[in-house]
């Protein structure tokens, strides 16, 4: 036999439908936008690990008051170190923006070894005058391929738009507290037109890969100290910057991961409140209907019966929500996302990674808050007897029996 309490629910679906409707479509806008910056975030993770391998980031870079000399160079890799030429020149960049003031862009040669360049949009520069700049740089000042940058008297025509992979954070400086990528870009352009430009200006960089790369952080350290050391004997240093302490390199990861806890938390939070208001919007049905549950309960309905109830449309509720906001973010709003973290770093291409983890916490997880935090209303609420539902007596608070007072008539004398 069919229960026929299953016949209740589009009655109170109907009679409710303004509050469930409202808390549907928050619930699917919010669970839409955690699981759309879980998937963007996880892919964006996923493609800046993988590029520290894929264009073979530093493991450190070094500035030298002078360029080495092959003797110098040679005493340094004794240290089980490679050594790379990674030398810059930075330069005052006009965008043609008169709204805009003057930037620096730092300009890089073509790189085939060490530190490799992605290439998001258009070409890379193969001709004389020709530049790829940063593309969040070129965003900020509304810069696309085909318009030009003038450094002086020199003028740059783009090519393409590139992200650096030791670039993904455009901190002009390892010692700012913040980057600036208005002011401040980088930009790859071919090597004639490098070393047409001022030589004054030349940073001579250099980059430095282990011959065996270190297996955790700590040992990396004591390489970095050591190498420090037996480089100070042989040449004399401007700067000595270490991977781990490079902000255009890490700041953008640490960043990521930390986002990542506070919109799963902020998710969390959003379900208890709305299971809470799911509950009070049982709790009115309750007493509404509490002659109704009375004579339900006298009949032979249990509480759990009653309890699987109330908590279905919620669960269902909660559930279609889940569903439908995580079709959205891993379409519309995974872009949306996306977009976010291009809008402030600099990061290569990335490619969708679909995983079952951010689903679980998005759908999963919601319901289970959901089911726990309306049970516990629910068993509360329906702990009463029968007849105090049939009476509509709610409180749970025992009667007080009365008291009889014995009164003394009081004779006063006039």
């Amino acid at each position: 036999m069919k229960n026929p309490l299953r016949k209740r629910l589009l009655r109170e679906l109907k009679n409710d439908i303004g509050k469930y409707l409202v808390i549907f479509l928050f619930m699917t806008a919010t669970i839409g936008f955690v699981s759309g910056f879980l998937v963007a975030d996880e892919s964006m993770l996923y493609a800046y690990d993988d590029s520290f391998e894929k264009y073979n980031v530093e493991n450190g870079n070094f500035t030298t008051e002078q360029k080495l000399t092959d003797n110098q160079r040679t005493r340094l890799e004794k240290e089980k170190v490679t050594i790379y030429e990674n030398f810059y020149k930075d330069e005052d960049a006009d965008t043609d923006l008169d709204s805009e003031p003057e930037s620096t862009i730092r300009l890089f040669k073509t790189r085939t070894e060490v530190n490799l360049v992605c290439l998001m949009k258009g070409k890379m520069p193969q001709q004389k005058d020709e530049i790829a700049i940063d593309r969040m740089y070129a965003d900020n000042n509304e810069l696309k391929v085909g318009d030009t940058v003038k450094s002086g008297k020199k003028t740059f025509r783009i090519t393409g738009l590139v992200a650096l992979s030791d670039y993904s954070a455009l901190f002009q400086n390892n010692n700012d507290t913040m980057f600036d990528a208005v002011k401040f870009g980088v930009a790859i352009v071919t090597d004639k037109d490098f070393e047409a430009l001022n030589q004054v200006k030349v940073q001579y960089n250099y980059a430095w890969i282990y011959d065996k790369k270190p297996a955790t952080e700590k040992k990396e350290k004591k390489m970095a100290e050591d190498l420090m050391e037996d480089m100070a004997d042989i040449v004399t240093m401007e700067s000595f910057v270490p991977q781990y302490q490079n902000q255009s390199i890490h700041f953008t990861g640490d960043d990521m991961g930390s986002d990542r806890a506070m919109i799963v938390m902020l998710l969390y939070i959003v379900m208890a409140i709305l299971a809470f208001v799911f509950g009070i919007t049982i709790s009115n049905t309750i007493r509404k209907e509490a002659g109704v549950i009375g004579t339900l309960r006298a009949s032979g309905y249990t509480r759990r019966e009653l309890i699987l109830h109330y908590m279905a449309l919620p669960v269902v509720i909660t559930l279609i929500g889940a569903l439908v906001g995580n079709i959205l973010g891993y379409t519309v709003l995974k872009q949306v996302c996306a977009g976010m973290y291009y809008g402030s770093y600099s990061l290569p291409t990335y490619v969708t990674v679909w995983n079952a983890e951010a689903f679980w916490m998005t759908t999963v997880v919601p319901v289970i808050i959901m089911l726990v935090i309306n049970y516990g209303i629910l068993h509360y609420k329906l702990r009463l007897s029968p007849l105090k539902f049939i009476r509509r007596d709610l409180s749970s608070r025992k009667q007080k029996r009365a008291v009889h007072l014995s009164l003394s008539l009081i004779h006063i004398s006039e």
